[in-house]
């Protein structure tokens, strides 16, 4: 009996990630609100995610909070990027799938390719921007090169992403409730895995190898 009430105990361990989860979302989704700052909130609940996953100690709300300020400009300039390329992208899809002809099924495919390159550079963006002190061109050319250095670590957190969210919608709604916190908290577990093959290892924003 004295067991299931030990805080050390799997059940117990497992109740708090959800609740980190849970308050990470909750946190992710107010932070986001105004819509610009959805990179500064996206920054934060990957860095607060990736300090989960590595088991450190922190609080969540005063991490989240600094993280959000700290990466706001760098984070708000890449969203900002990255929601104007993913548009432009749509909208080429768009209007080359309904092109009849030749070339339209070609600049389809093009466009297919570079938009699947810029889903797996977006993966690595926020948390390469929460993780290390890099500057954003840095960041970006690191994105692209380890998202494809490490294109199985890639392809698996894409995957859960996706799955995570399928499930959520069609599958067990209450996961909605945890889904920024949960997809960001199995993308800290590959990454902090990932980072640790680099020389600023896992140290985050204040270690000493993060040079």
């Amino acid at each position: 009996m004295g067991k299931m009430f030990d805080m050390d105990n799997p059940v117990w361990r497992f109740m708090g990630k959800v609740t980190d989860m849970f308050f990470l979302t909750c946190l992710w989704l107010l932070f986001s609100l105004p819509v610009v700052t959805i990179g500064a909130s996206t920054c934060a609940l990957c860095y607060c995610s990736m300090t989960l996953a590595s088991n450190k100690e922190g609080y969540i709300r005063e991490d989240f909070v600094r993280a959000f300020k700290e990466n706001f400009k760098s984070a708000t300039i890449a969203w900002i990027g990255m929601l104007a390329l993913g548009i432009f992208f749509g909208a080429d899809l768009y209007f080359y799938y309904h092109l009849a002809g030749g070339v339209g099924t070609v600049f389809f495919w093009i466009f297919l390719v570079l938009s699947v390159i810029f889903v797996f550079v977006a993966l690595y963006v926020f948390p390469l921007l929460a993780w290390t002190d890099a500057d954003l061109k840095k960041t970006l050319a690191l994105a692209f090169v380890m998202s494809f250095k490490n294109f199985g670590w890639t392809f698996l957190m894409l995957t859960s992403a996706a799955l995570f969210i399928t499930a959520a919608l069609f599958v067990f709604w209450p996961l909605l409730f945890v889904s920024a916190g949960g997809i960001a908290y199995v993308h800290a577990k590959i990454l902090t895995f990932v980072f640790s093959q680099y020389e600023w290892r896992d140290e985050g924003k204040d270690g000493s190898d993060n040079d």
